[in-house]
């Protein structure tokens, strides 16, 4: 099965997401903690989720769920359990096209399908007729043992201290 491909949400997209994250969360993170928290999660993120995951309501469910800086385990939990509420629906399959309606048969066709009954008929209850006759199981004889002469025997597998089968 082969995955589909997605668009791949843009790189800035997703930093601004995640910094706005920072920004509504409370905490007393480094700027160096936060970089260092924004260069690991921004392809994550990226390679998990499409573009429209990235929107402001994302935010806000997401940080609705967050009272400091999130992990990453929480950041895509909380966004996976939103995108599946609200991701947009596949476009719907065309619908099927309508079969062709077959004209009722003419009385020449039903007379044909009416010969080849009636000869099927015939031919089937001729073969039991004939079934009848015979017993329904017949014996035939099964595999005959077959020897071979002394001679061959000698030849193939001989007997201990040059002796003969064959005299």
């Amino acid at each position: 099965m082969t995955k589909a491909i997605t668009p791949r949400a843009k790189v800035a997209d997703v930093r601004e997401w995640i910094i706005a994250i920072g920004v509504l969360t409370s905490g007393n993170m480094t700027k160096a903690d936060a970089e260092m928290k924004l260069r690991a999660y921004v392809p994550l993120l990226q390679a998990e989720f499409p573009p429209g995951a990235f929107c402001q309501a994302s935010l806000a469910a997401v940080t609705r769920e967050c009272q400091w800086f999130p992990s990453y385990a929480e950041v895509a939990r909380h966004l996976s359990a939103w995108w599946r509420a609200h991701r947009p629906m596949p476009p719907a399959l065309p619908p099927p096209v309508p079969e062709r309606e077959n004209p009722p048969p003419t009385p020449e066709e039903i007379a044909r399908v009416e010969q080849l009954v009636a000869e099927m008929t015939a031919s089937l209850r001729a073969a039991a007729l004939s079934r009848e006759s015979q017993p329904f199981h017949v014996e035939r004889p099964g595999p005959q043992p077959r020897y071979l002469p002394p001679e061959l025997l000698d030849q193939i597998n001989p007997l201990p201290n040059g002796r003969k089968r064959a005299s």
